[in-house]
């Protein structure tokens, strides 16, 4: 039986406690918070108590940077107790801190990339064309365990499943993320009764088709950037594939831009690998309210640790030496 560690995204907004209660009690914590501000020149204090303004541009970074730093650095902390994973994989920004973990990406280069931001949408004062940039919006949906949600999206202009998260703890609803035009989202979720609900201050389209110009500017940023093949089993959520050379990697974090993500796609792979126990690393709003192929512990605290140590003697998981 494998250990794997999995790593969530930065689409929704966590609650820090649990990040600033490992800070100040683990050193590797504040090492690789100290890490990443020397690396992007962002403030130790909004990364880990994620307290700037709203509106601000370095606050937008910090989300993803502080986030990278918090899964990095608990990882760290696991390893030192001897909880080093056969295996790694991720959602969205998990997946690229999954590389790192299996050594195909080096953490500084990943804060490098981090800092250069997201492409977002032309705003209609900005946009070169006289008619309004129709907005960007995200949405989620909540449906019957045997409803296909490629139907949602089926024939509707301007909607795209960016997310599949599968099922939650009682199999009993399939939960998934929606992205594309706010007007095409609200408009489905009207028509379905409120099932689709719109997400209030989401304003980018992510992984879906209209992001392709952001892949582009991603593709240079990356095309720079130097991969190795990963030295851990990676596992992908793009697709139910696992990554074994450099390039596959590279190809990853381009199309991370763009292509739907799955937490099926990325943990049954981990079951064909053999993972007996999965560690969720770091803060993970959904994820803990999932169904999993095997059993997980969310150490999104100090005090989730040594329930980690002891899921590894429960389920009789091996440790990688």
């Amino acid at each position: 039986m494998a250990l794997a560690s999995i790593f969530g995204t930065n689409q929704f907004r966590y609650e820090p406690g649990g990040v600033i209660e490992f800070y100040d009690r683990y050193e590797a914590v504040r090492e690789s918070f100290a890490q990443a501000a020397a690396w992007t020149g962002l403030d130790v204090e909004i990364l880990v108590r994620q307290n700037g303004d709203g509106d601000d541009a370095s606050r937008r970074l910090a989300v993803p940077v502080g986030l990278a730093a918090a899964q990095l650095g608990i990882q760290d902390v696991l390893a030192a107790k001897g909880l080093r994973p056969h295996m790694a994989g991720g959602m969205s920004l998990g997946g690229m801190v999954a590389s790192c973990v299996a050594g195909a990406c080096a953490r500084e280069e990943l804060m490098g990339l981090l800092m250069r931001g997201e492409l977002r949408p032309l705003q209609p004062e900005t946009a070169a064309r006289p008619e309004p940039a129709r907005q960007e919006a995200l949405a989620s949906a909540y449906l019957g365990p045997d409803d296909d949600p490629r139907d949602l999206c089926a024939d509707r202009d301007g909607v795209f499943l960016s997310c599949d998260f599968g099922w939650d703890r009682d199999r009993k609803v399939r939960i998934v993320m929606l992205s594309g035009y706010r007007d095409a989202l609200e408009k489905l979720s009207a028509e379905t009764g409120g099932l689709v609900s719109v997400t209030e201050g989401a304003d980018v389209a992510e992984h879906s088709p209209l992001r392709a110009p952001a892949r582009e500017v991603t593709r240079g940023h990356i095309g720079a950037m130097p991969f190795t093949d990963p030295a851990l089993t990676l596992c992908s959520s793009l697709e139910q594939k696992t990554l074994t050379r450099a390039e596959e990697v590279r190809a990853m974090f381009t199309d991370n831009v763009v292509e739907p993500i799955s937490v099926l796609h990325l943990t049954r792979e981990m079951k064909q690998h053999g993972a007996g126990l999965g560690l969720i690393v770091g803060p993970s709003p959904i994820l803990d309210a999932l169904h999993y192929p095997f059993p997980v512990v969310f150490v999104d605290s100090p005090a989730a640790v040594p329930r980690a140590v002891a899921a590894v003697f429960e389920h009789g998981v091996s440790l990688r030496r």
